[in-house]
């Protein structure tokens, strides 16, 4: 007996237009599918769902599970609600599915219509149904955009979390949310901003003290990083700070991914909330921050630091710094971590050069053969899919060829033309769209393997000429391909050193 999986999927963002929650709408899909699959005699041995955007199938674990089963050829079939419920995301990931389903002999089955991707026509009709799905998303996400900035605007706020010294609040009678403040967390604000602009204490030295004063943090202790962004963010001036860490599309593990990048240019808004902190503790953190930044240097110093602003401490994340202990009588570098009660142990820097020089070979040695391999011949999923739309569009335009004839001969009345033609043109114009944008992915995965090709040289360059660089030299070029480094020296004195070659995203 032939069997199926039934796959269920609904987004949150569909609250913002159902009246009924995700949940309620899910059970009811799975109530219909249910009676379907009875009244058809499927048999239905494993069912997905999952409450998820259908942007990212890096987001969605129970679709990468239905693919992983389908990969084994074993299910003739799946069972959901509609096509657009297995992909909204990018042609590259709707093309993935599809050529995960179809080489595995698995039809979409809804109670609509069977789709059999072994028949032609049945494939293209799925590939525009995907097609059509993407470009309602994106109307959709537009529209929850102009909402969100709209609420920003309005100073409300707009964060899953609330900063330390707040609660978020249901604003009464309207959509939205507003901060409301925390009595006795907003009293240790006060003091952070008092310790800094006026008492002159470091972000180390705060964090310590709120430590040693056994004054709760929202997580863990308090560190440098918490002190960081309570003085740096302007909502305690009863702001809104909006844009701040935007959502950027990346390709993870060969799927398209979501992560939010710090944004130095974002828009503030006046809050709904009341702030903690006056205009004068804020302008007198900015000033002692400002000094400390800018210190006096010398500037004819050469640099002697090769990982200078690259190596970090592997086991708090601090900045490893290059010390000499003693120029006259031990002139021999060191590194340590900045980070005062960090048990990670001083270590040579020659000693650190050397394993960071030996872990970029064996990355360099492992990335070479990886990009070998991929530079094979392979199925192009975005040349697939253009292949697809360039192929629908010329059929469209025959159509319309052919209904002009008809009008010619007095097959068709001038309505009949008018909204044939009329609707010939709008998927014409939705196909060329996506022409446009399939070109545009085909360009920047063209430019993204250029730029990944390139780091192979400019590591090889590093490598092989590095006993012959100044520090300075070394620096610069290490910050080419390299993100960051972490090193860890426990006190059973095991060296633990990571690298973050600096790939194109």
């Amino acid at each position: 007996m032939d069997r199926y999986l039934m796959y269920l999927r609904k987004s949150r963002l569909d609250t913002d237009y159902d009246e009924v929650s995700v949940e309620e709408t899910l059970s009811r899909h799975r109530q219909i599918l249910d009676r379907f699959c009875k009244d058809k005699k499927l048999n239905v041995v494993e069912v997905l769902e999952e409450v998820v955007s259908g942007e990212s199938l890096a987001a969605r674990p129970k679709m990468l599970r239905l693919l992983e089963l389908v990969s084994t050829g074993m299910y003739a079939g799946v069972v959901c609600m509609d096509i657009e419920r297995l992909s909204r995301g990018s042609s590259m990931e709707a093309g993935y599915i599809m050529q995960i389903l179809q080489t595995n002999y698995c039809k979409i089955i809804t109670p609509g219509k069977t789709y059999d991707l072994q028949n032609e026509s049945d494939e293209q009709f799925t590939d525009m149904k995907f097609m059509f799905s993407r470009y309602e998303l994106k109307t959709i996400n537009k529209r929850l955009v102009r909402g969100r900035n709209q609420s920003a605007s309005e100073g409300k706020f707009m964060g899953s979390m609330a900063p330390y010294g707040y609660r978020p609040y249901k604003l009464a009678g309207q959509k939205g949310n507003s901060l409301r403040i925390e009595p006795e967390e907003a009293k240790v604000v006060q003091m952070i901003f008092d310790m800094y602009g006026k008492q002159g204490m470091g972000y180390n030295a705060i964090a310590y003290a709120l430590n040693d004063m056994h004054i709760p943090a929202r997580k863990g202790e308090w560190s440098q990083t918490s002190i960081v962004n309570i003085l740096t963010n302007e909502v305690y001036l009863g702001k809104i700070r909006w844009r701040r860490e935007p959502v950027k599309k990346v390709v993870k593990d060969g799927f398209l991914a979501k992560t939010r990048i710090l944004n130095d240019d974002y828009e503030l808004y006046d809050g709904l909330h009341e702030p903690i902190i006056t205009e004068e503790q804020w302008k007198m953190v900015k000033a002692a921050q400002k000094k400390r930044n800018h210190a006096s240097v010398n500037t004819d110093r050469q640099l002697q630091n090769p990982f200078a602003g690259i190596l970090v401490c592997g086991k708090c994340g601090a900045i490893m710094k290059r010390t000499v202990p003693d120029k006259r009588r031990n002139p021999t570098p060191w590194f340590r971590c900045t980070t005062r009660g960090c048990d990670c142990k001083i270590i040579k820097c020659e000693v650190v050069e050397n394993s960071i020089r030996d872990a970029m070979q064996e990355w360099l040695d492992e990335y070479t053969i990886q990009i070998e391999a991929d530079q094979q011949p392979k199925v192009d999923p975005i040349a697939t899919a253009l292949e697809a739309v360039r192929g629908q569009l010329t059929q469209l335009q025959l159509q319309q060829e052919n209904i002009c004839e008809y009008l010619e001969k007095g097959v068709y009345t001038i309505d009949m033309f008018t909204k044939r033609n009329a609707s010939l043109v709008k998927e014409i114009h939705q196909l060329q769209s996506a022409e446009a944008d399939l070109l545009r992915q085909q360009n920047e995965s063209s430019q993204k393997k250029q730029e990944t090709i390139q780091i192979i040289p400019t590591t090889q360059h590093i490598l092989e000429s590095y006993p012959i660089l100044s520090p300075a030299e070394k620096n610069r070029l290490w910050k080419l391909v390299m993100k960051k480094a972490t090193v860890y020296r426990s006190q059973d004195d095991i060296l633990t050193v990571n690298i973050y070659p600096n790939l194109p995203k």
